[in-house]
């Protein structure tokens, strides 16, 4: 028992190594979906943890960048028994044909994703959900 105990042991300790690594962590993230005519990515240099994340959108139209467009995020997570309903909202910063902005999941489970744009009067809706 002693020898079983010693042996889950050490490989809990591998593992938990083996998921802290820097080689695992810089994997990063990347969802794509379409907007009607419009395609979105949303993306993150690093996996999506619990906290904050910084979060770059690209949207383009037939492969070209839209700039100029009012980009917002927001996510979301449904009231559960016991826990309240969770949202964030963010109007994201355009930079170098990317919008960006930090994004705060405030706990692990699914989230909803929204992202609304708005480019030359015409609205655009993308949903997605991310699991971390």
């Amino acid at each position: 028992m002693k020898r079983l105990l010693k042996l889950i042991s050490i490989f809990s300790f591998v593992l938990f190594f083996i998921g802290c690594s820097d080689e695992v962590s810089s994997e990063g993230f990347s969802k794509t979906g379409k907007a009607g005519d419009l395609t979105v990515t949303y993306s993150s240099s690093k996996p999506l943890v619990v906290g904050n994340n910084k979060i770059e959108i690209k949207v383009t139209k037939n492969g070209k960048p839209v700039t100029g467009a009012k980009v917002e995020m927001k996510i979301y997570m449904p009231e559960m028994p016991g826990m309240p309903y969770m949202e964030e909202t963010k109007i994201m910063k355009e930079s170098s044909n990317l919008y960006s902005g930090n994004i705060n999941f405030s706990m692990g489970g699914t989230w909803q994703v929204k992202i609304f744009i708005e480019k030359d009067g015409k609205k655009y809706k993308y949903s997605s959900s991310v699991i971390l």
